[in-house]
This record gives C-alpha cells, sequence and structure tokens, in this order.
C-alpha cells in the first residue's frame, strides 16, 4: 500500500484536518491529505489513491454530511472490509450506513490539546496494523529520553524504531543500505558491462608469456600422450601390412597358379588387366541350349 492512511475532510474542516494529518504523521503513519482542494469532485486520481491505501479517516462535521466528496470517499471506504475510520468533530450524526458504524469523538481537540476520542481512534488504526503501545508514547514529554529509548528498544520493528534507527546511522555518517530492487539492477548492470568486448581492453590486455619446453599446456600429462602415439603408430603399421600382403584368387583350370591359388606377381596399371590373366578370362565355345541335343549313338 501507498499510504497507511487517506483523509477525508470537508473543505471547511481544513485546519483540523491539518492538525490531524501532522499528529498521525508524527506516529509514523503515512498519510494521504489534500491540502489544496478546492471543489468536491471525487476524481479518478482521488480513487486510485484511495485505493491504495489501508486505512481511511472520515471526518464527519455539519459540512461534511454536506459534502458530494466526503460521502464519495466514505462510500469507497465502507465497500472495503476494515478499512473505514471515523471521527466526529461536532454533535452531527452522518447518515446510514455510516450513522451505524464506530465513531470517536475528537470535538474540542487543539495543538495543546488531545482528546479521550483521538487515543481511542490511534488505538483502533494501531491494532489493524499490528502495532501496539502508541498511547504511552504518546504521552511521554520532552524530558522523557530514557524512557523513548526503552520503548523503541521494547518495540524494535514499529516504525517509530526503524525512524530512530535511520536517524542515527545518518548522524554517524553510515549510508543506508540499497533497496532489494535497486541492488539486483546495479548488479545486473555491472554484470552486464563486464560480458560486453571492448577494443580497448582487448589492446591493453597482456600477451600471454610462451609455453616454455618441456611443460604440457593442454594438461594431458605425458602417460596420455605417449598412449595416444603408441595408437597412432599402431595403426599405421597394421596398414602397411595388410597393404603388402599376397591377393590371391581361386585357381582356374589350365591357370597356372601353386596349390589352389593364382599368384598374382605382375604389376599392371590400374585399368588393365594382366597377360597371365588373358588365358583364363578366354571365353570358351558357345553352346546353343536352345535346341534338344541330339541322343548319343
Amino acid at each position: 500500500m501507498a499510504y497507511d492512511v487517506f483523509l477525508v475532510s470537508a473543505i471547511e474542516d481544513r485546519d483540523m484536518a491539518k492538525l490531524v494529518a501532522r499528529r498521525l504523521r508524527s506516529l509514523k503513519f503515512k498519510v494521504w491529505f489534500d491540502q489544496k482542494q478546492t471543489d468536491n469532485t471525487f476524481d479518478a486520481k482521488d480513487a486510485r489513491n484511495a485505493g491504495n491505501s489501508r486505512h481511511m479517516l472520515v471526518m464527519w462535521s455539519e459540512h461534511a454530511v454536506k459534502s458530494d466528496w466526503v460521502r464519495a470517499a466514505a462510500s469507497i471506504g465502507h465497500s472495503r472490509s476494515g478499512m473505514l475510520a471515523q471521527v466526529s468533530l461536532d454533535k452531527t450524526i452522518p447518515y446510514e450506513p455510516f450513522k451505524s458504524d464506530k465513531r470517536f469523538s475528537i470535538e474540542g481537540m487543539t495543538s495543546r490539546k488531545t482528546p479521550e476520542g483521538f487515543y481511542k481512534m490511534i488505538e483502533e488504526l494501531a491494532q489493524r496494523d499490528g502495532r501496539s503501545d502508541l498511547r504511552e508514547w504518546m504521552n511521554f514529554g520532552s524530558k522523557d529520553e530514557e524512557a523513548r529509548e526503552d520503548w523503541l528498544a521494547a518495540h524494535p520493528d514499529d516504525p517509530l524504531a526503524i525512524d530512530a534507527q535511520k536517524k542515527r546511522e545518518k548522524a554517524m555518517g553510515i549510508k543506508p543500505a540499497p533497496a532489494a530492487e535497486t541492488a539486483s539492477a546495479a548488479a545486473l548492470a555491472k554484470a552486464s558491462v563486464k560480458s560486453q568486448p571492448s577494443s580497448s581492453s582487448s589492446a591493453s590486455r597482456p600477451v600471454s608469456p610462451a609455453v616454455p619446453a618441456g611443460s604440457d599446456p593442454l594438461g594431458m600429462g605425458w602417460g596420455t600422450i605417449a598412449a595416444v602415439a603408441a595408437a597412432v603408430f599402431a595403426m599405421f603399421f597394421l596398414s602397411w601390412i595388410f597393404r603388402s600382403q599376397t591377393i590371391t584368387a581361386p585357381a582356374h583350370a589350365g591357370a597356372p597358379g601353386v596349390g589352389n591359388a593364382y599368384v598374382l606377381q605382375e604389376a599392371c596399371p590400374a585399368g588393365q588387366v594382366p597377360a597371365s590373366l588373358m588365358k583364363v578370362l578366354e571365353p570358351g565355345p558357345i553352346i546353343n541350349d536352345t535346341e534338344e541335343p541330339e541322343p548319343d549313338n
């Protein structure tokens, strides 16, 4: 939520509204209050600010019940459960449904006088926000410094204690930690700048020194290198052995050979048949198998 309290009052009650807003802000409530309001038109901007507020405090008076702006704002506060809070500046009773809701009287309130109704209204808002003991804080005098410090120590998560801590750090010169979104954006921007190559940085980058003799630049280990070299040598040796073996072909009738193999010992150019094979490849007599053979005598 952008605001803790959306303050609603008639233009004629502006001075009292300023006093209430100042008291709320002294307790570290974030208050929306339009001090420059000149008309009674409840526009889209007013509706948006009301929607961005946790609570709505309506100040009823004889002027407020006649204001279209107050009625429109109060209707929005009443439509949301747990949002509306009401105070009365005089004896005027608002119309329904606001007449039936709880109201705290702050009639006669001044900068020096705080009525009981104001304390109760503050306790109501504090209870909704999970805060406590604000009445005790409001009763501290200017000389109750020790009591204030004890109160802040007992309520470290209260906005009053957080604000006091920030003031102490500022007085000591301690810079506040960046917000989570800001820190994340800064980290991403820094990483992006580092990842982009620049010509100037590459030009000024020192040249890596030469690898000294006898070192292992790839980090493979001499045992691995020796194994790879042995495997390559074995492949070449086996290739030479297979290429040097005698090529044999099945023996043919009438072809010279040793045993059952015909030995090709003649080298011949590519695409030519050796002369020693020509006899093997000579065609035999043509047999006409389309006619029946003559019977033997």
